[in-house]
Parts: C-alpha cells; structure tokens; sequence
C-alpha cells in the first residue's frame, strides 16, 4: 500500500471521542469533576424520536471534546465489555498527578491506588458505565520514582 504523502500533514490533532452513556447527565458531571471539562452544548440526538440526548464537553486548554449520547437498548449490552481497555489523559509532572489524585479521592471519586509502570506513574478510576480512565505522567530522569 502506498501513501500519498502530499495528505499524511492534513491531520491537525486528536478532535473528540464519542461515549455511550446509561445516564448521559451523570457521566458528564463525572468527566467535568474528573477531567476539568466544560459544557461545549447539549439536545436531543438524532434518532427517530427514541429520546435519546447527548452532552458536548470541551477541555478548556487542551481542547479535545468529549461527546455522550444515550446508548439505545442494543448498544447498552456492550458499554462495559467494549474493545476500549482504558483512555489515559496527561498531567504535567508527578507532583500534579498526587495532587489530584488526592483532590478526586476528597471529592468523592472511587480512585486507585497510584501505580508505577516502566515508563510513567499512573491514576485510574472508572467513570459511571465503567469505563477506565487514566491520568498519566511519564517517569523522568527527575521524577524516576514515587515520593
């Protein structure tokens, strides 16, 4: 297969992830408490009068949004056992990571404990259909290990 290298630069960044949701309002106050995220927009989908919803977050420095409809019936059997293993998000340094850790914990998030992997130290938690999200920092020559 050839690629026409012309077009590989048109891609600009990462734009959004699309979520389905059993309760649309509350995994988007799990993300705005979790991720920082704001309210880009919120309705009705599209989808032949099922009453469906969605919510639209933005994070505000990064800008990746997050959207979240209404799974329907069908897709609500595959929310948990989904191919996603984890989404992992970036935070500045270790001390930012135990920080927040520590201001989720207090806030009333079911977070794990930290873990170290080879390359990064780590923060998971599950978002209200299960879903695991991560925060992440890499280990650095200044930060090889935890405190």
């Amino acid at each position: 297969m050839s690629v026409d290298v012309t077009t590989t630069g048109a891609v600009l960044g990462f734009s959004h992830m699309q979520l389905l949701a059993t309760d649309v309002d509350a995994s988007a106050a799990w993300f705005r408490l979790v991720l920082g995220m704001e309210e880009l927009g919120r309705g009705p989908l599209n989808d032949g009068g099922a009453g469906g919803r969605y919510v639209a977050l933005r994070h505000p420095t990064a800008r990746f949004v997050i959207g979240i409809q209404t799974a329907t019936d069908d897709e609500r059997p595959a929310i948990r056992g989904g191919a996603i293993e984890h989404l992992s998000f970036a935070v500045a340094d270790l001390g930012t990571l135990q920080a927040r850790r520590a201001e989720l914990e207090a806030a009333g998030v079911d977070v794990e404990p930290m873990h170290d992997e080879v390359a990064s130290h780590n923060v998971r938690m599950r978002s209200p259909d299960g879903l695991v999200v991560e925060l992440t920092t890499p280990r650095t020559s200044t930060n090889p290990t935890r405190a």
